[in-house]
């Protein structure tokens, strides 16, 4: 009941009341450009009872929210808090913020990955290239393009004795747990869904105590020393049970990143026949064309969140203190307002910030390192595979409203 008068009191007064509540998870999932296009055009602030929480679905809306960290600090909301724990790098601010930023994120500053791109990520890619068999098709997202992806993060945090089927099905696994999202009453949308992301919780709780103790044996400066002692007095080590939220994170969002850039770049460029074409000439535009790819359907779509810290009012509606906002950065990049034919990709596009990695304290840790990957791993496959194609009797669906992309991605090499 109580959940039901704070949906009639969050709708009071929009004539969308009555489709808003009647919006399910499965429909943002499934029709999200066209959801989020009429929200960014009718109510780019709205109370969507199926979430228990705000959506943010304009350009600018959403970068007022993700930059003003006093109203809008960060927030774990109830399903984050079930999947990761706490603290987690997603929610936490002032101190707690910044010393998780410098042990999950030393690692992929441009300085610190320049140089291993080259030495370690080209290698890789190349190597994953091979393994694909010309004389038939393949489905490049777990292929290819995952294992590179997820292979190229683990390297850069010194997670090195990892194999590809245990970074994916992590990241598969807790990526089905993120869905496990509220319904209007505060439940769980399946009471067991988060069951096999537990199974997870504890392998990586036990690779992360392992690697902790050899390193507290043997202390050294690489990746793994980062993550355990940056910035901390000689001696001391971060915790175990500190980091793990935010590695969690790291093998959910971390993982899919350049993996997902890559998808969505391969994926814009099938739309633009004659752009496809131009860049497998010159790899050179390939900066241009993950950029573009980026803003056009960015693969953290509404991955990203925070809680109201007073009654204020945004966007025209009345928003409570503790209320959930979730930013909904891949509708924003495309918002009409923003972006000309925004929904259109164009490697010809005037060059234009976007929110694909979010803006501000909260930014993904990843944002300079994932292009960069994203980059090699399409050099490679383009130099190998010139004459890639998709399969039309298979053609790709993307979906998803949190992570927004491709899931195969079915190809002809030749």
């Amino acid at each position: 009941m109580t959940q039901q008068i704070n949906d009639d009191h969050r709708l009071k007064g929009t004539p969308h009341g009555e489709w808003l509540r009647g919006l399910t998870v499965q429909e943002l999932d499934e029709q999200t450009d066209e959801v989020f296009a009429r929200l960014r055009k009718e109510l780019p602030v709205a109370w969507v009872p199926a979430l228990g929480a705000w959506v943010v679905s304009s350009w600018d809306l959403c970068r007022e929210v993700a930059t003003n960290a006093e109203d809008f600090p960060g927030g774990t909301n109830v399903m984050e808090a079930r999947l990761f724990g706490t603290p987690l790098i997603l929610g936490a601010e002032g101190a707690t913020h910044a010393d998780l930023r410098l042990a999950v994120g030393g690692q992929f500053h441009a300085r610190t990955f320049k140089q291993r791109l080259e030495e370690r990520i080209r290698p890789l890619a190349r190597e994953h290239c091979a393994k694909l068999d010309p004389s038939r098709g393949c489905e490049l997202m777990h292929d290819y393009f995952e294992p590179v992806s997820v292979l190229s993060v683990a390297d850069a945090l010194g997670f090195r004795e990892l194999t590809a089927d245990t970074l994916q099905r992590w990241f598969h696994t807790l990526a089905l747990g993120s869905a496990n999202t509220t319904d209007e009453n505060g439940q769980f949308l399946d009471p067991h869904g988060f069951d096999d992301a537990d199974v997870v919780r504890e392998e990586v709780r036990a690779y992360l105590t392992e690697l902790h103790a050899k390193e507290r044996e043997n202390p050294a400066d690489g990746p793994v020393g980062q993550f355990f002692r940056a910035g901390l007095p000689e001696g001391e080590m971060r915790d175990v049970e500190y980091l793990l939220p935010s590695t969690l994170v790291l093998f959910l969002g971390g993982l899919q990143e350049p993996g997902h850039a890559c998808g969505t770049t391969f994926l814009g460029l099938t739309t633009r026949p004659e752009q496809m074409r131009r860049v497998i000439d010159d790899p050179g535009l390939l900066g241009k064309a993950i950029a573009e790819a980026l803003r056009w359907m960015s693969p953290l779509y509404g991955g990203a969140s925070r809680t109201a810290a007073r009654d204020l009012s945004l966007g025209g509606q009345d928003v409570r203190a503790g209320d959930h906002l979730w930013l909904i950065y891949g509708s924003a990049n495309v918002d009409e307002s923003e972006f000309a034919d925004g929904r259109t990709y164009d490697l010809d596009r005037e060059r234009h910030p976007n929110l694909a990695f979010g803006v501000g304290r909260h930014s993904c840790v990843g944002s300079a390192y994932a292009p960069q990957v994203a980059r090699i791993a399409l050099e490679e496959l383009f130099r190998a595979f010139p004459g890639i194609r998709l399969d039309p009797e298979q053609p790709p669906n993307p979906a998803g409203w949190l992570f927004r992309g491709a899931r195969e991605l079915h190809v002809l090499l030749r």
